[in-house]
């Protein structure tokens, strides 16, 4: 995506991570950890791990740039015709990590990303060739899809899942909880009350 203002960036990059927090959110704990939310074995967790982990490789093209050292991109050892084999290797790294070491984590590197972002100004992020290793692309578009459009694809895989898994699996809470309500309702005795739970 091309952004005609620092202003752009920053809304966009905001305006995806807090839609992508409420969903998350909306997602009872014990469903964080359930696989197949993208392909047969990643789980929320996972999903979650692989945007920091990609947020953290756009911090270190960044840091590395300005001590004048060319940063190896995507990663050490991976070309970008090879993102399939890298995003395996995350997963494998990530896999069993607690989920809240993993939110905290992803939550950082995004606040990391916006203070790089508030502290440049709009030319050193939007006009091509301002930074070395970026060649003759902005440092925008190397942002932008390691925060904003990275935050929208994991979205859609989200409410994706959420369509498709099964109610049991817990990953459509406000759908559950209206069903386990009616069920307590049909079942509970008259006057007594029962608090929907997540």
């Amino acid at each position: 995506m091309r952004y005609g203002s620092k202003q752009a960036l920053v809304d966009d990059i905001r305006t995806a991570y807090a839609s992508l927090c409420a969903v998350i959110d909306a997602i009872p704990r014990r469903s964080l950890r359930v696989p197949g939310v993208w392909g047969d074995a990643w789980t929320v967790s996972d999903l979650v791990a692989h945007l920091g982990e990609w947020q953290r490789m756009f911090l270190r093209w960044y840091e590395e740039g300005l001590t004048d050292v060319t940063p190896e991109l995507p990663a050490a050892g991976y070309k970008w015709s090879e993102l399939p084999k890298l995003n395996r290797a995350i997963w494998e790294r990530h896999r069993s990590q607690p989920f809240q070491a993993v939110w905290a984590d992803f939550c950082d590197g995004h606040r990391r990303i916006l203070d790089v972002v508030e502290s440049l100004p709009a030319g050193q992020l939007l006009e091509p060739g301002q930074f070395g290793w970026t060649g003759r692309n902005s440092l925008a578009a190397y942002v932008g899809p390691n925060s904003a459009s990275h935050y929208r694809f994991a979205l859609k895989v989200l409410k994706r899942w959420r369509k498709l898994a099964p109610a049991s699996a817990g990953a459509r809470p406000h759908q559950r909880s209206r069903l386990s309500r009616a069920r307590r309702e049909s079942t509970k005795p008259a006057g007594s009350r029962t608090r929907p739970r997540r």
